[in-house]
């Protein structure tokens, strides 16, 4: 049976980021500054809060898969293991990625100044 995933081994590195409480632009309602703009804002965190979002992901689904354990339901256990797997892939490829994530991420930033 697949063991826990621990967020340090998926991310080495990655985990640096800390939440910073803002939100990036994923589509849907803009704020009336935007709008006036034209263009979106971009938001400079966005990487940081990605992989928050997606370590807190692995940590919920490993927690569900625990007390599923426990509840002697073994098939959902397995099954919330292995998302939480896919998920600590994910991650790592977002890790590998991250200095051409943030290269883009400023440069889209720079470009909306100018």
């Amino acid at each position: 049976m697949t063991e826990q995933i621990t967020i340090r081994q998926q991310a080495a590195g990655a985990t640096s980021a800390a939440p910073s409480g803002r939100q990036g632009i994923t589509g849907g309602a803009r704020s009336g500054a935007e709008i006036e703009a034209g263009r979106p804002e971009i938001n400079r965190y966005l990487y940081g809060n990605l992989v928050s979002n997606v370590e807190c992901q692995i940590e919920h689904w490993n927690r569900k898969a625990a007390r599923q354990q426990q509840q002697s339901d073994p098939d959902t256990a397995q099954t919330l293991r292995a998302k939480a797997e896919g998920l600590g892939y994910a991650l790592r490829l977002l890790n590998a990625f991250e200095p051409e994530f943030r290269e883009l991420t400023d440069a889209a930033i720079r470009f909306g100044t100018d």
